[in-house]
């Protein structure tokens, strides 16, 4: 654990830094735990872009996801597809995913929290059209980091049919994907979640995932 580190407080219930106190009181709860699985979390996003904005993220403290075991991954893609079919089955809507992964040594991945996490966000058009026109991709494979820099940090995407793609040192300002898909869809109030942790928004998220637990015992799903 990170003493300064967001992420990190909000999982061991420490105060978090610049947080609405509406939303510390959920997480004192424990009620922002959508999902739990033996080395990941399912959280809402503070600032959530709409009402399907999550956040996969490692219990333990690191950078990136290049930096977890590859026996530990399988975990991320169930958690992923299992969101995916949750989200598409009561919305109709398909999930896309992306994460700036924050490098070891320098970062200019557009992250502004150096904790790793992926976004899960409702599939957007022009969001893809307009960031494969400023991140020079690369198909990222089926083992989806394999060839990530963790050192200098990258940016990773992986859109709502399970492709994914990877950048390496992209060059990015801080939450830039976050406004990058916020202009895409004609709504800028909440890019910037550093200004605006939309507690309201992250009601709405929670209420979106309510039923996500039972969903994954149902259908007998294994996250584990």
């Amino acid at each position: 654990m990170m003493k300064k580190c967001n992420v990190c407080q909000e999982l061991k219930l420490g105060s978090m830094y610049g947080c609405d106190p509406r939303y510390q009181a959920v997480v004192d709860s424990r009620k922002n735990i959508i999902y739990e699985s033996a080395d990941f979390v399912v959280l809402p996003s503070l600032g959530p872009l709409n009402d399907s904005h999550v956040m996969i993220v490692p219990k333990a403290h690191i950078n990136n996801f290049s930096m977890i075991p590859d026996s530990t991954l399988p975990q991320v893609r169930s958690i992923a597809q299992a969101l995916s079919s949750y989200v598409e089955r009561k919305h109709g809507k398909r999930l896309a995913f992306f994460e700036s992964g924050a490098g070891a040594r320098i970062s200019h991945s557009g992250g502004c929290i150096v904790h790793a996490h992926i976004h899960c966000v409702y599939e957007h058009d022009e969001f893809e059209q307009r960031l494969f026109e400023e991140v020079d991709f690369q198909e990222g494979g089926v083992n989806w980091y394999s060839n990530a820099d963790g050192n200098l940090g990258y940016v990773w995407f992986m859109n709502s049919r399970g492709k994914a793609f990877l950048s390496n040192n992209p060059q990015l300002p801080s939450q830039f994907l976050r406004y990058l898909y916020s202009m895409s869809a004609g709504d800028i109030r909440y890019w910037n979640w550093r200004r605006h942790n939309n507690y309201e928004g992250v009601v709405r998220v929670l209420e979106s995932y309510e039923g996500f637990q039972a969903y994954t015992e149902q259908q007998r799903i294994t996250l584990e």
